[in-house]
């Protein structure tokens, strides 16, 4: 199953997730910061970089970044996002389970829901073991992930906006083990469809993956402002995980 490979090269995804804005990705990476207290010229690696929002906050900070994404629209835009705000950074068009370095890095960090795209459990706890390996010992791997009890609990089945003349509509439903989104963008006489369907793990098999990869918990948060995790009523899951 590749849908995101067609999605996230879609011109219309970074329309869909316009809201996702650049504050809420300073918050965040100021979250991580202030709780590792790195050096300025640490080593960060950004699994599924998208837009770049991350990466670019990380790089403005001093940080050695290099961020990585499967979709060549979306490291197009990251670039010329980073070239306007000035920030250097090693962008790597790949798939991270297919990314090799003979790099270390201090930190790595999956945000905003980037795992469980694969239907194959193993395909998606790859990324976390891929975490481990490309970390220095000491380093910390930083997981943002929805929190499965929040979500379930607070889906909606349907949302409806416009965005630049679009009408873009979002059916959500949960199939068996996954949550799924319908994503139909209508221009007047035009319609196309895509589709999201990410794994539902538990905060309890999201822990018992990162142990079995051989990471130590630190620290979690429910939210960018790092409020404690809730498992009802927190709508993240943020998992600070040391090698």
């Amino acid at each position: 199953m590749t849908w995101y490979k067609d999605w996230f090269n879609s011109e219309n995804y970074l329309r869909v997730y316009s809201h996702r804005d650049q504050t809420e990705a300073e918050r965040l990476v100021e979250l991580i910061a202030k709780n590792l207290k790195l050096k300025s010229n640490s080593s960060v690696l950004d699994m599924a970089c998208g837009a770049g929002r991350h990466a670019i906050t990380f790089a403005t900070l001093g940080f050695n970044v290099t961020a990585v994404d499967l979709s060549d629209r979306l490291i197009s835009e990251a670039k010329k996002s980073a070239e306007q705000a000035g920030a250097e950074i090693d962008f790597v068009l790949s798939d991270i389970l297919e990314f090799e370095t003979n790099k270390k890095f201090d930190l790595v960090v999956n945000l905003f829901t980037s795992i469980g795209y694969f239907e194959n459990d193993e395909e998606n706890y790859a990324v976390i073991k891929k975490a481990y390996k490309l970390l220095n010992q000491g380093g910390c791997f930083v997981l943002d992930y929805f929190n499965k009890d929040f979500s379930l609990k607070n889906l909606i089945p349907i949302t409806v906006f416009s965005e630049n003349g679009l009408k873009i509509t979002q059916n959500r439903s949960i199939e068996a083990t996954r949550i799924v989104k319908k994503i139909t963008i209508e221009n007047h006489s035009s319609s196309e469809e895509f589709y999201e369907s990410v794994r539902l793990y538990s905060y309890e098999e999201i822990l018992t993956c990162l142990k079995n990869a051989g990471f130590t918990i630190k620290k979690q948060y429910g939210d960018y402002f790092g409020n404690n995790y809730e498992s009802k009523t927190s709508p993240r899951l943020i998992i600070f995980a040391v090698k």
